[in-house]
């Protein structure tokens, strides 16, 4: 019989190994007393181990390999795999299906199955379980205390804010992918140095923008991801910290205008280079903004086209497009950024020269 067993053997279910063992006795014509002789096992143990009320340990499973041919690491391996089963169904039982649900019911799930983030299953535990591994924590208890430590200064519109929880997620899943690219130590110097070739991008189209932005930026040491936005959210951009080396700025590209997208950019760029690491900064659309936003809404103003050039330039009230062209010309970048920029500082009506901006979505990564 030993030469017809798979060494390889690894079921997919978990089952005592009590239960394999019996079948081994009865195919062998032994009875529990004749394989505890063999094994050198006491009868009691054999039967306790059958009954499923005691384990295989290690030195039990070499003797057992032995008589019965099957590797003693299957035995151990089953003997494993019914623990690990055993204490999930006592975590399970324990936290109840309610709880489970109403804690479910605080994130996106659907949205995060749509993703590919949760399985398509309609079991609850499955669900728990593999939100619980995205956010890399070992029960809600573990959430709850990682998300208090967690600093972030949030931007919020006053009249719309995103749920904590999925803020949560977005920062998240911005982590997940920064992690999948090769990042340099973060350098200030370099990344400021880099700003005059960040903005020969903006007049290219996305296509060709996007990995010279992605490369750029990592040799300074930020990952730049796009991550889509949640439904429900209003989330445009975020800068935080992976680990004290390497920074993460992610883009919603919510607008899908280029002038949104490369002033978002360059803001949070700004919270890399003027303020701590200990704070992750997120950013709502048409939100309230403390100093710190002030602080970074005017770098971006003065790397991108430059404050006071921008202040001559409204004042001189423009209001065509060759106007804006022109001005875009002198400091390098594209018009529709100029269009925003005066549209955000009351220069033109909304509805103007919207034509200059140019729109796009980045391709999946």
């Amino acid at each position: 019989m030993a030469d017809e067993v798979n060494a390889d053997f690894a079921p997919d279910w978990a089952v005592h190994p009590g239960e394999l063992l019996e079948e081994y006795i009865e195919t062998l014509g032994l009875s529990q007393a004749e394989l505890a002789r063999r094994a050198d096992l006491t009868p009691k143990l054999v039967n306790t181990i059958i009954k499923g009320s005691n384990p295989v340990e290690a030195k039990t499973a070499v003797m057992l390999e032995r008589v019965t041919g099957l590797k003693a690491y299957v035995w151990t391996r089953l003997q494993d795999e019914w623990d690990l089963s055993e204490t999930r169904s006592r975590e399970h039982s324990a936290q109840g299906v309610s709880a489970i649900s109403n804690w479910l019911e605080k994130f996106p799930t659907r949205e995060l199955k749509k993703r590919g983030i949760l399985p398509k299953s309609d079991d609850l535990h499955v669900q728990r379980d593999a939100l619980l591994s995205f956010f890399g924590v070992a029960n809600e208890n573990a959430y709850t205390e990682w998300d208090s430590r967690l600093a972030i200064n949030y931007r919020t519109s006053p009249s719309h804010s995103s749920s904590p929880e999925c803020l949560r997620v977005w920062l998240q899943l911005a982590k997940r992918d920064a992690e999948k690219l090769r990042v340099d130590k973060f350098d200030k110097a370099k990344l400021l140095a880099c700003i005059p070739d960040l903005k020969d991008l903006t007049s290219l189209k996305a296509e060709v923008f996007q990995p010279q932005l992605t490369e750029i930026c990592a040799s300074a040491g930020v990952a730049v991801v796009p991550v889509p936005p949640l439904a429900g959210t209003r989330l445009s951009g975020a800068a935080f910290w992976h680990g004290q080396e390497q920074a993460v700025v992610a883009l919603s590209l919510r607008h899908k205008t280029n002038d949104h997208f490369w002033f978002t950019l360059f803001h949070e760029l700004g919270h890399l280079c003027l303020h701590g690491r200990n704070v992750a900064f997120v950013d709502d659309d048409k939100a309230v903004g403390s100093e710190v936003e002030k602080e970074a809404d005017d770098w971006a103003e003065d790397q991108l086209v430059g404050g006071q050039r921008l202040r001559s330039f409204i004042a001189s009230r423009p209001k065509s497009k060759a106007q804006v062209r022109r001005f875009a010309t002198s400091v390098g970048v594209h018009p529709g950024i100029v269009v925003g920029m005066l549209q955000h500082h009351g220069a033109l009506p909304w509805s103007h020269l919207n034509d200059l901006k140019d729109r796009f979505e980045f391709a999946s990564t």
